[in-house]
């Protein structure tokens, strides 16, 4: 379905390549799953030949996105549960970029180690993704973003390593027992540990809707990491917090060895922050 839906938009004079990206192009899409194409233009089309696109491919218009940024997104669904059933099918999302913001993207990340995860993502969707057309350029593309820069490495971890105010666990469960404001707090360290992981196994961010997946990819980790690290979540408060806690001391172990440039110093540094702990009033504070 993908490659027709490709050979359509490759008609068109000013589309370069068109790639399927996603968990169909990584081999594990489930019954959640859409179909992620990128289609790379050598001139932005207006919306009246975006539309006539979807037409073109039998598709039912669900919306022509306006652009964001670099990238603007055409949705439609293709074939129908039953011939009168609009928007049954398979829902196709079309992500649209001109081919010289997708080089500039390119270099953003390998060689001025832009850690924003939209351009990170994109060039994880080139490196993983399956060529439909402009196979040439795409190859190009994707033999750039195999060498993952150190300077990249150092980046990531230096975003996302420092991890402080841990201590507010306690907070939160004293606090009325919120346990909402706990998990977010929780939530929020792991997804910076899965930061730091990744950038150490070398491997772009591409979202975490597969959990699984993103943990295979981590192969330097702490010993058992996954089942740990998906464990936090079902332990009672206090033991997810003890978890969570050597998971980041023992990821931090890994520091040192595994980023170039790093210091007994810097990780020692990073330590103080996240064992750190306000000191708390018991009794009412002097005047």
């Amino acid at each position: 379905m993908a490659a027709g839906v490709a050979q359509t938009y490759a008609r068109n004079p000013n589309v370069v390549a068109v790639l399927l990206g996603g968990s169909s192009a990584r081999g594990h899409a489930d019954r959640f799953s859409d179909i992620e194409l990128g289609v790379f233009w050598e001139a932005e089309p207006g919306e009246d030949e975006r539309a006539a696109i979807v037409q073109d491919v039998g598709g039912d218009l669900h919306r022509l996105y306006p652009r964001e940024g670099d990238a603007w997104e055409d949705t439609f669904f293709m074939g129908r549960a039953a011939p009168g059933a609009e928007k049954s099918g398979v829902l196709t999302e079309v992500v649209n970029m001109r081919v010289d913001a997708a080089e500039r993207t390119l270099d953003d990340v390998l060689l001025t180690f832009d850690t924003d995860e939209g351009k990170l993502n994109l060039v994880a969707a080139l490196l993983d993704g399956a060529p439909l057309h402009g196979k040439d350029l795409l190859m190009q593309w994707q033999a750039r973003a195999a060498a993952y820069p150190d300077g990249l490495v150092r980046a990531l971890v230096k975003r996302y390593a420092p991890i402080d105010h841990f201590w507010r666990w306690e907070m939160y469960l004293e606090r009325g027992e919120n346990l909402w404001g706990l998990h977010q707090h929780f939530g929020w360290v792991q997804r910076r540990l899965l930061h730091v992981l990744l950038a150490v196994n070398r491997v772009y961010f591409f979202s975490f809707k597969w959990l699984d997946v993103v943990l295979e990819r981590l192969v330097v980790a702490p010993q058992k990491f996954a089942e740990r690290f998906k464990r936090v979540n079902h332990l009672p408060p206090k033991e997810a917090a003890a978890e969570l806690s050597r998971l980041v001391d023992e990821v931090y172990d890994l520091l040192e060895r595994h980023v170039p440039g790093m210091t007994p110093a810097d990780v020692a540094r990073l330590r103080h922050f996240f064992h750190y702990r306000r000191p708390l009033w018991e009794e009412r504070p002097p005047f």
